[in-house]
């Protein structure tokens, strides 16, 4: 395929800005991905959806012109190392997005304190609205389609005249909502993000509904096709049903979770567990042992810091499965204690020294603490975890509908 030229066209009308847009001159619209709310699987979309439009464009760029959670990379084109939406990392490095500059990729990041400044009059509305035009015309010129990612549901943004209904209306997108399953909260949580982007005269390329039970999957397709159609004249572009695995901690997540590290087995960061698989030892040494013989391997213990005999005996059974090759030794352990109450003796912590394979973490919190703030916790894909984020694409991708979704966009 070749790469096609660009031509401008007006920008939509309830749009805040005067400024010209560009489209390819075969008529493909940017396309936005927005959610209803935090943790439904945006990103992952995005992934898919990324992979998918690069089997079918040379060059697909990429802009998540509103960020909050940044990191700092290098820029090429400006020589120093800048700030930007930590999703961009993921898409630029997992797709080799090599043809754009993360200058232009992440043009405007809301810190802590920017609202308060934007209130005050410390940061121009108008120059937000430059930055992420000057951001999308660069990209659109070295690009043959831009997928766009928001930031949460349609109206996030709001307080400081950027939300992402707001922008795609702008740019001139075509959105796309992302919703959990179900029925009847779904589609009411995609309505009211309906009517933010009828406000600003952005259409609605069609939907995607993830996470859905698998036994509910042909139910939920299909009445959701439905209200869809008769509601609001939208299709249903993707229907994923849920996989757990993609749900489920690495042990990096718990490390940045509890802002600690691994004191053994960091070979182990990207071993995943299921909260369903998480154990506390409240038990006698001898049966916490017959537990880690017969239960299933990929368990994550949590014991108390005081326990220094399950601590200890954990480190025996690793060495003892080790030296007798039995079963693949893939239980780790969480040992919690209140800061400037409980801490491990000295003594044991110098026995992880040299203890390689065994993944042991130490949190200062409370087992009910640590337990629940797991349970709470909703891992994000990140470019480090290449396993997971390989899975999702892979499960995703098949499920969306991409010759209707450019049908839709053109």
């Amino acid at each position: 395929m070749q790469r096609s030229s660009y031509i401008f066209f007006s920008v939509a009308a309830g749009s805040t800005s005067s400024c010209r847009r560009f489209f390819s001159s075969g008529g493909q619209r940017p396309i936005f991905v927005a959610a209803t709310k935090q943790h439904v699987g945006k990103t992952t979309t995005s992934l898919a959806l990324m992979a998918g439009l690069q089997k079918r464009f040379p060059k697909v760029g990429f802009i998540k012109p509103v960020g909050q959670q940044h990191v700092t990379v290098h820029s090429d084109t400006l020589g120093k190392e800048i700030r930007v939406d930590k999703d961009i990392c993921l898409l630029k490095e997992q797709f080799h997005l090599d043809h754009i500059d993360y200058r232009h990729m992440s043009p405007v990041i809301i810190p802590r304190g920017y609202t308060k400044d934007y209130i005050e009059g410390k940061i121009s509305h108008e120059e937000q609205l430059k930055d992420i035009e000057h951001a999308y015309e660069k990209v659109s010129e070295a690009s043959d389609v831009v997928l766009m990612e928001g930031t949460g549901h349609c109206a996030v943004g709001s307080v400081v005249g950027v939300n992402n209904a707001q922008v795609a209306g702008m740019l001139g997108a075509s959105m796309i909502l992302i919703a959990n399953g179900g029925l009847g909260s779904a589609f009411d949580e995609l309505e009211l993000n309906r009517v933010l982007c009828e406000k600003y005269n952005v259409p609605i390329a069609g939907v995607v509904i993830n996470k859905v039970i698998p036994n509910k999957y042909d139910q939920t397709k299909h009445y959701m096709s439905k209200a869809f159609q008769a509601s609001w004249g939208v299709p249903l572009l993707g229907c994923i049903p849920d996989r757990p695995f993609l749900g489920c901690p690495a042990l990096a997540d718990l490390e940045r979770l509890f802002k600690t590290e691994l004191v053994s087995g960091q070979k182990h960061r990207f071993r995943h567990y299921s909260v369903d698989d998480m154990n506390l030892i409240t038990t006698s040494l001898t049966r916490f042992l017959e537990n880690i013989r017969t239960k299933h391997p990929r368990t994550l213990y949590v014991c108390h810091v005081t326990r220094d005999d399950i601590i200890l005996g954990f480190m025996a059974e690793f060495q003892r499965n080790r030296r007798d090759e039995e079963r693949p030794f893939e239980a780790s352990l969480l040992v919690c204690g209140r800061k400037g109450k409980y801490q491990m003796a000295d003594e044991v912590r110098d026995m992880f020294e040299g203890l390689d394979g065994a993944p042991v973490m130490v949190v200062e919190y409370s087992t009910h603490q640590a337990m629940n703030m797991i349970h709470n916790f909703t891992p994000k894909l990140n470019i480090d975890d290449k396993n997971r984020v390989r899975k999702a694409v892979e499960h995703y991708e098949p499920y969306i509908d991409f010759e209707l979704l450019l049908e839709r966009t053109s």
